[in-house]
């Protein structure tokens, strides 16, 4: 770093980012893009392959290390196989789905998130199983991951309301069992910026693997609550173009390069002139300009495409743990649209809301084709075209 970081020929920021006391060491940072992976959560677009490949392709020549997809969205082999067949200079991570991570591994891929739900509340009323049940699945998938030559990641959805002692038994868990690194989530962006640094510094402090972050955005808050986590020594910082993502999405790979490279003086390898063209890339292949991610008044802060979980924990008492807030707090309602990313409870949902009923082996049989529809339609389904399917389905009026 130079003697001056904070001005250069190009940029001159305030001085007292790099004050002693409060200037943070640079250290190794790998930026991890889930613009392909949370985009498949993002209720208003539909990736095909091809589009996948393309924002692979061009997260690469950007300078992007890591991406991220998932393996539960139809065309998910094709997906795999076209961008490692390209050999792109950046590390694929995939989910473990124990019917399919297999034959990603046969592909060569070699990064594998372990999805661990750690919320008490997700698990005891959506899962229906105990902390302890669900962290020995984790165990095992770890040590199976691990015993295949991968580098697993404990990925932990609702860390940020979960008490510390689950926390600490989940890391020290992931530590024994062989895992490389864990990822802080904090879904429904419900921290702030100093509680992020905290609990990082514990995982760090208690397992002395590389901690990751994934921050969403219900607050505004996902951009600083990735660089807290920096200041605390996390490693891997998700982040997505255009803050593409679940509900009011991610913190966005812009906001986030810059500020490390500009205000933190670090090296994140991103070539910081093709933001841009990144950017209009992808606006272009979802269609969805950068506005619909904002929260509160967003499109998107409470479009859904599933809707079992919320379900389950309304008919608990406690739908609340399904948002960040609940919308009507805002004068907003939950939008549940139906598309490639949908669960049974997005249709049964849909379906009750047009009078419809079925068995559920036609509920299986609509989500299916629900699902290839929104992919061939390049977004969700309207609510005629959604009709159709489910009539053709054998869904019948429910009176």
């Amino acid at each position: 770093m130079s003697a001056q970081p904070w001005k250069t020929d190009h940029w001159s920021v305030s001085p007292h980012n790099f004050d002693a006391d409060v200037a943070v060491e640079p250290h190794r940072v790998e930026l991890h893009d889930i613009t392909i992976r949370d985009g498949e959560e993002c209720a208003d677009l539909a990736y095909n392959v091809d589009d996948k490949v393309r924002i692979a392709e061009a997260l690469a020549a950007t300078g992007l290390k890591r991406t991220e997809l998932f393996l539960t969205v139809p065309g998910w082999l094709e997906a795999v196989r076209a961008i490692m067949d390209r050999q792109l200079p950046l590390d694929l991570y995939v989910d473990w789905n124990p019917e399919r991570v297999g034959r990603a591994i046969d592909l060569g891929v070699r990064h594998i998130m372990i999805w661990y739900l750690i919320g008490e509340h997700q698990q005891t009323h959506y899962l229906g199983k105990s902390r302890a049940e669900l962290e020995q699945v984790a165990a095992d998938q770890i040590a199976a991951a691990v015993a295949a030559g991968c580098h697993a990641n404990l990925f932990m959805p609702e860390v940020s309301r979960t008490p510390l002692e689950h926390i600490r038994s989940a890391v020290e868990m992931a530590r024994d069992m062989g895992a490389k690194a864990v990822t802080m989530v904090d879904s429904y962006g419900v921290m702030r910026p100093p509680a992020v640094s905290y609990v990082v510094g514990k995982m760090k402090q208690w397992s002395g693997l590389d901690v990751d972050v994934h921050c969403h955005n219900d607050f505004g808050l996902s951009t600083a609550n990735v660089l807290a986590a920096y200041d605390a020594g996390a490693v891997g910082l998700n982040v997505c173009v255009n803050g593409v993502g679940y509900r009011a999405g991610n913190a966005p790979l812009d906001e986030v390069a810059a500020a490390l490279e500009i205000l933190y003086g670090v090296d994140t390898g991103v070539n910081l002139a093709m933001l841009p063209d990144l950017s209009r890339l992808v606006a272009d292949i979802t269609g969805i300009e950068c506005g619909y991610f904002k929260p509160i008044v967003g499109d998107g802060a409470f479009s859904v495409e599933r809707w079992g979980g919320t379900a389950k924990l309304a008919a608990a008492g406690e739908r609340r743990l399904a948002f960040a807030f609940e919308p009507e707090v805002v004068g907003r309602s939950p939008r549940v649209v139906v598309g490639k990313w949908s669960d049974l409870g997005a249709v049964e949902k849909k379906l009750t809301d047009l009078g419809l009923t079925s068995s559920p082996q036609q509920l299986q049989d609509i989500l299916l084709s629900s699902q290839r529809a929104g992919i061939a339609h390049h977004r969700p389904l309207h609510d005629d075209e959604f009709l159709a399917i489910a009539l053709a389905g054998g869904a019948v009026d429910s009176e």
